[in-house]
């Protein structure tokens, strides 16, 4: 095993306006940067970790810095898995190794991953929680949006905000994203306005632990665990209580394990989707390749920021196209600001 050097830095991104979601108040996407370089190549990874359970850049920093000597030791993708837990640490070193791998090899990571040629995806174009007014205003400005995802917050006003946003754009797809924030008398109020808007997927609308009722709830909308939903090991009472998962590189630790994850959700019968945290294209490029594998794509991260990476995402028509050169090609490229 060859040994390399590790370099760590936290960025801040702001976003071009705060987005509201259920308990949050977001106005910057603060992300971790490693990069770990041998001799000749270097890769380069970066998460954001999972907010809502604590995790911070510094947080984040200081596990990568705990395990700094196994990882300048040389380690494969692999003995990450036992190395780390979950989380936005294993996420960011496992991306730095795949491209680093990627230029060892001079492979593209689709390539090493056993992936087609990545395709566009169509993603969903989010809607932070706001005044039915201002929803609606937000849903006619993404006018190349062929889906859209809206969060709501379990208050009063949920459904005139859903009503607002049917009526500024009846031409797409809407999901609803209740981040934890609905009480079961709150998603029996609101079954009857989903149904008339014609919602395709309801996200998360219990707390995590809260959802049991589940069990035993017919829904005549298909439901998504994102919150419910970190590893592996949340796949038995997940596959009881809903009909897709959100898989994030972030909460699961890296594309390395979302891969078998993926795979493993269906064999549960279960459907896949890709999220994302807030950050910028260089995290959603790996999220991109795992959802070549996905039946549902959200990962409009990048256009909440003021500014992105110089080389970043691509979104038209609705659709999402990351080039390699954004992360995970043959050769080394720059991903500084």
């Amino acid at each position: 095993m060859t040994s390399c050097s590790l370099s760590i830095r936290i960025e801040r991104w702001p976003l071009a306006a705060p987005f509201q979601i259920t308990g949050y108040l977001i106005d910057t996407a603060k992300v971790v940067i490693v990069t770990i370089a041998d001799a000749h190549h270097e890769g380069v990874g970066e998460a954001a970790g999972v907010f809502y359970l604590g995790e911070t850049p510094e947080s984040i920093v200081a596990q990568i810095e705990s395990v700094r000597p196994s990882i300048e030791r040389g380690i494969t993708r692999a003995q990450l898995l036992a190395l780390l837990p979950s989380g936005g640490a294993r996420n960011a070193v496992d991306a730095a190794l795949w491209a680093l791998e990627s230029k060892r090899e001079a492979l593209p990571v689709w390539h090493i991953a056993q992936l087609p040629p990545p395709r566009p995806l169509l993603t969903t174009m989010t809607i932070g929680v706001d005044t039915p007014q201002a929803m609606a205003s937000k849903a006619r400005s993404l006018g190349q949006a062929r889906a859209l995802k809206i969060k709501l917050d379990g208050s009063v006003r949920d459904a005139s905000r859903l009503l607002s946003i049917r009526e500024a754009r009846p031409d797409v797809p809407l999901s609803v994203d209740a981040n934890q924030g609905w009480s079961r008398v709150h998603l029996d109020t609101m079954l009857p306005v989903l149904q008339q808007v014609g919602i395709d997927m309801l996200e998360q609308p219990f707390a995590i632990g809260a959802d049991t009722c589940l069990d035993t709830l017919d829904y005549p909308i298909p439901l998504a665990a994102d919150e419910s939903f970190q590893d592996v090991q949340d796949l038995p009472s997940v596959a009881r209580r809903y009909d897709i998962v959100n898989i994030k590189l972030d909460k699961c630790g890296g594309l390395t394990r979302a891969l078998e994850l993926a795979s493993s959700a269906r064999a549960a019968g279960l459907s896949v989707m890709v999220g994302c945290m807030p950050g910028t294209s260089l995290a959603i490029a790996p999220a991109f390749l795992l959802g070549q594998l996905c039946d549902r794509i959200d990962l409009d991260g990048p256009l909440f920021l003021a500014k992105d990476r110089p080389v970043g995402a691509h979104y038209t028509d609705g659709l999402l196209l990351c080039p390699d050169a954004a992360w995970g090609s043959a050769v080394d490229n720059a991903v500084l600001p």
